[in-house]
């Protein structure tokens, strides 16, 4: 293995180790991240954090501040209007586009993936309905060919849940499975404007899902107007 291919390693599995610090609670929004202490606790040179740091600055997890150290973003509701506006255009227009693509295979896993997350909530297992939740939607999404958009699309989502949130809500996640079902059917029936209209006027809709969502981030600052 060249050189090259394994600092490319390095950097990618530091990357995947301070996206799982978020995920467990370690890196807070708001925390800042000592770059010089996470070297030394993994035993790398600075060169390849910062270069993570630099990926997860582009995906909108931190900001870098010259001479002055790395600050993980806390969220916004204006940041979670964006990321809701941005996941339903890019997913109604992918299933608008792949509808010739997506066939009873897929109908099948989707609905056995739903039975998943509502099995996943009657548990109160939000950490597993996070991961079943998108594999729900990676069925469809993995069939377009748009690279592009894949990759623009998936850390959005997990910007919004990578954080350990303490307000669970079981009523919310069981009207998402609604959704879905109701996304499922017009699937199986072809219908891929019924289709896309679930994704990006209901499901992925901020203004529809408002009140769920001001509960899930209470913690934020004063929505205000949003």
């Amino acid at each position: 293995m060249s050189s090259g291919l394994k600092y490319a390693s390095l950097r990618e599995q530091v990357y995947k180790y301070l996206r799982q610090q978020m995920n467990r609670g370690d890196l807070l929004p708001g925390s800042s991240i000592n770059i010089g202490e996470i070297a030394r606790q993994l035993g790398i040179s600075k060169t390849p954090l910062r270069d993570a740091l630099i990926h997860l600055e582009l995906e909108g997890f931190v900001t870098i501040l010259p001479r002055r150290g790395v600050c993980v973003n806390r969220l916004s509701f204006q940041d979670i209007k964006n990321a809701y506006d941005s996941v339903g255009l890019i997913e109604s227009f992918i299933v608008t586009e792949c509808i010739d693509r997506i066939g009873q295979l897929q109908v099948k896993k989707l609905e056995e993936l739903n039975k998943k997350m509502i099995s996943n909530i009657e548990k109160n297992d939000f950490s597993k309905l996070f991961q079943t939740n998108l594999r729900f939607h990676d069925v469809y999404l993995d069939i377009s060919e748009n690279e592009p958009l894949k990759k623009f699309i998936r850390p959005i989502k997990h910007r919004l849940y990578d954080f350990p949130r303490q307000n669970y809500i079981k009523e919310w996640e069981l009207r998402n499975c609604e959704e879905h079902s109701e996304f499922i059917e017009h699937l199986r029936k072809g219908d891929a404007v019924a289709a896309a209209k679930v994704l990006k006027d209901i499901h992925w809709s901020f203004d529809y899902q408002k009140d769920f969502i001001h509960k899930l981030y209470q913690d934020l600052d004063d929505p205000g107007q949003i």
